[in-house]
């Protein structure tokens, strides 16, 4: 192979390679309904509270319940819907990717077609940087679509945590609970007593709300 050629060829590889890399990479790191719940809080690092005596009289009487993650996760219609509307943007990004692909792979075939229409080293040169022009905006177009999918996925994570906290407001007040935790995955805690799991309740009154506000028209898809 003439050496214009394969030069021409080596550049393309790498920017082949570069979209290929990031699709890959999108499909293994695709969320779906079952991918964990942050909440909120976690992941920072705190100054060590003071231990406070402990009041045994209010520890007697006091009313816990918890929830187990995992099921809101596989069961709160919001978490479905979210999941579909990243994986959604993920597909019109890849489109778009592949389309602009196309177009690159399409000029980068004619600029090595020309090998044996060169006369100066400057043609050359010229044509190595519409390759390098090619290659960057197209990585260009890799970061910007995986800044959005970030950017979303963080965006439904924030309105997700809030329908939860808001939800568990509305129902505490008629409960009275001291405490309500929440389990991912069963945690830490090893014994339990089963009548203190409100999961059901959590799960049925969230999409109950969130039904709710979808038929008013104020879910934020309708936004």
């Amino acid at each position: 192979m003439p050496k214009n050629t394969s030069l021409l060829l080596i550049l393309w590889n790498v920017l082949l390679s570069a979209l290929l890399g990031w699709v890959v990479l999108r499909k293994s790191t695709a969320p779906t309904a079952a991918d964990p719940i942050a909440e909120p809080g976690t992941g920072t690092t705190e100054e060590p509270r003071p231990v406070p005596a402990v009041d045994t009289a209010t520890l007697a009487h006091a009313r816990i319940a918890f929830f187990y993650m995992d099921s809101i996760q596989s069961g709160f219609d919001l978490v479905t819907e979210s999941a579909d509307r990243v994986k959604s943007m993920g597909r019109q990004l890849e489109g778009s990717l592949s389309k602009e692909l196309q177009k690159a792979q399409a000029e980068a075939q004619r600029l090595m077609e020309k090998d044996h229409t060169y006369s100066t080293q400057a043609e050359v040169a010229a044509d190595e940087a519409r390759l390098h022009e090619l290659d960057q905006k197209i990585g260009e177009m890799r970061m910007s679509s995986q800044d959005r999918i970030d950017e979303m996925q963080m965006r439904l994570l924030q309105e997700i945590t809030l329908e939860i906290q808001d939800f568990l407001t509305e129902y505490n007040a008629g409960h009275k609970f001291d405490f309500i935790f929440s389990i991912q995955n069963e945690g830490q805690i090893w014994v339990g007593n089963k009548g203190l799991d409100i999961t059901a309740d959590v799960v049925a009154g969230l999409n109950a709300r969130h039904r709710a506000k979808k038929v008013a028209g104020s879910t934020p898809e309708n936004k």
